[in-house]
């Protein structure tokens, strides 16, 4: 019992040796897109560039382990052209070019692998909240502007990605991998999920 004691003071009072915490923010670029959308009447969803931006946090447990959670806002949705339907209204018309947009809170909690010096492989959950939801169309001189009430309020995506330090700065790519349905029930029998690509930049204070 002795030696178990001894040596969990030992694992506490060495642990600040190893463990830094740091934080800053980020931002970049969106191409984001939504899954299976011929089954909603319009066209397979087309990738639609947007930003995103936010804070983080990452508490390094050792040289090779950190965590990082982090809160960003996150503007995804997707484009299309001949799109047929508005997710959740009464509305229905031939428009020759379409936006989805969905603004999303989202709060990933990473686990940072650094396999080499200053590059690490991020993975771990993705919690996305909505903000709002969107619909922008043209035909013409037609414009058309509606908010859209067939999207869920909630996301849970997987985020996978790398980051490489220089100094305070980093550069970021990351893969948002949406596992549930972005659109309420019976507006669709499959499951159409997110799908981002994050391409960024960020500042360690």
């Amino acid at each position: 019992m002795k030696k178990m004691m001894i040596l969990a003071v030992l694992f506490i009072a060495s642990a600040p040796v190893f463990a830094q915490f740091t934080y800053g923010v980020k931002g970049g670029l969106n191409l984001s897109s939504l899954s299976k959308m011929k089954t909603l009447g319009g066209d397979d969803s087309k990738m639609k560039a947007s930003v995103y931006f936010g804070a983080f946090a990452e508490y390094q447990i050792s040289d090779y382990v950190g965590i990082s959670p982090e809160i960003v806002y996150s503007r995804q949705g997707f484009a299309a052209k001949n799109d047929g339907v508005i997710i959740g209204q009464d509305v229905r018309a031939t428009e020759l070019k379409a936006k989805y947009r969905f603004n999303y809170l989202d709060v990933p909690v990473l686990v940072k692998l650094y396999v080499a010096d200053g590059l690490s492989v991020d993975l771990g959950p993705q919690f996305g909240f909505l903000l709002n939801a969107k619909y922008y169309a043209k035909s013409g001189s037609t414009k058309v502007k509606e908010k859209l009430s067939g999207v869920k309020g909630f996301d849970m995506s997987l985020a996978m990605g790398l980051t490489y330090d220089i100094s305070r700065f980093f550069v970021q790519g990351r893969y948002n991998l949406g596992l549930s349905n972005v659109i309420k029930k019976g507006e669709s029998k499959d499951k159409h999920r997110n799908n981002v690509v994050q391409l960024g930049v960020g500042y360690r204070f």
